[in-house]
């Protein structure tokens, strides 16, 4: 009986991640650029680790684990670690017309380059501006690199061609550094829609892209769907919670029927 309410605990768990996960997605569903976060837990990742291990699958590596401590659950279930996996979802957003020039989508594959004062990062926000300086620059104030540094767009017409040649007045004044890494992505999240690559690799040159002006990248995670999510787990939440209560329930008749014995 003690091993059931453990095991019911322990279910319920992970779900505490989830709804981390799907709060964040849902709060930045209107932010441009947003990739949404997903979380798998242990029976997904064991599969793919088998697969791994026999060489089935892309990668190989073990993903972390989380303690569901106390030591009774050790005793009570075996090992007292769950398996989850934290995952962003690269997947393209679709695009939002917004007339102004500034505001730049990246259709395919790639990622702006930002100079930030934790070094070079990337994002897929093209919410732009000029800059005191009158560079290109982040709705942050970070630089937005060119392939030979920041990019000064003081003028008139500013206008930016699918190759992301940027030209001011006619005059051209660089070509945005979007970059591209190997998939699936190594990038961790950081502030400002911004993401750093694990273990400092600079990207290549993006092939299979363009970049539309005028335009910005949705989302990719819909509200509507977030909140269907949300539902969902608010009713294994209670799934979990009935199983505890009968669980306990039966524990405290059998103690008090032992007691009369």
């Amino acid at each position: 009986m003690i091993k059931g309410l453990y095991t019911s605990a322990a279910g319920m768990l992970p779900l505490s991640f989830r709804q981390d996960l799907m709060t964040n997605n849902l709060a930045n569903s209107s932010t441009a650029g947003f990739k949404r976060d997903r979380l798998f837990i242990h029976d997904l990742i064991t599969a793919d680790l088998y697969l791994n291990e026999h060489q089935f699958a892309s990668t190989g590596e073990r993903p972390r684990t989380i303690s569901v401590s106390p030591d009774a659950f050790f005793a009570s279930v075996g090992n007292s670690s769950q398996v989850v996996e934290e995952r962003t979802d690269f997947s393209q957003g679709a695009m939002d017309v917004t007339g102004n020039d500034f505001n730049l989508g990246i259709e395919g594959d790639g990622f702006f380059t930002v100079q930030t004062p934790q070094g070079t990062q990337y994002t897929r926000n093209g919410f732009f501006n000029i800059g005191v300086n009158s560079s290109l620059v982040t709705a942050a104030g970070f630089p937005v690199l060119g392939t030979a540094g920041p990019i000064n767009v003081q003028g008139r017409k500013f206008t930016v061609l699918r190759n992301g040649d940027v030209y001011v007045d006619n005059e051209l004044r660089g070509r945005l550094r979007i970059v591209d890494f190997p998939k699936p992505y190594k990038l961790s999240k950081t502030a400002n829609d911004l993401f750093t690559s694990q273990g400092g690799a600079a990207g290549q040159a993006a092939q299979n892209f363009r970049v539309n002006q005028g335009m910005l990248e949705k989302a990719n995670a819909h509200p509507v769907d977030q909140l269907v999510q949300m539902i969902e787990l608010q009713r294994l939440f209670e799934i979990g919670q009935r199983a505890i209560r009968m669980q306990d329930e039966t524990l405290q008749q059998a103690i008090s029927q032992v007691g009369r014995v």
